[in-house]
């Protein structure tokens, strides 16, 4: 099966986009460790955070970016390796921080930043 796209938020290509990559992180509660060492604990489940890293962008690229990312919650649509399909769930923007507008290219710098899931990978639409 050919791969449509690896990530797509509210069903809009990324600029300029040059890394994604796929945090496997299992969320856990009430953990602790006896005296022995062993792990007691509740697993919640498996939320995928999404790194994204860009390129240096246009002023134009870099406002589409930030109207996606500045939205409290948006759905985000990616490629799940598992699955091997298409899976969409609802993120929000990890903090990150602007670079700075180069007035000599009129580029901004290349950055990065993290999608951080509401929801966990079992509760997503595939």
């Amino acid at each position: 099966m050919a791969i449509p796209y690896l990530i797509k938020i509210d069903g809009s290509s990324l600029p300029k986009l040059k890394a994604f990559k796929i945090g496997r992180n299992k969320l856990w509660s009430d953990a602790n460790r006896n005296m022995n060492g062993d792990l007691r604990a509740s697993y919640i489940g498996m939320f995928p955070k999404i790194f994204l890293a860009f390129a240096p962008t246009t002023t134009t690229e870099m406002s589409t970016i930030l109207t996606l990312l500045d939205q409290p919650d948006f759905d985000v649509s990616w490629w799940d390796e598992q699955s091997d399909k298409i899976t969409t769930g609802t993120y929000y923007a990890g903090d990150f921080e602007i670079p700075m507008l180069r007035l000599d290219t009129e580029l901004y710098d290349a950055f990065e930043v993290n999608l951080i899931p509401f929801n966990s990978l079992g509760s997503m639409s595939v």
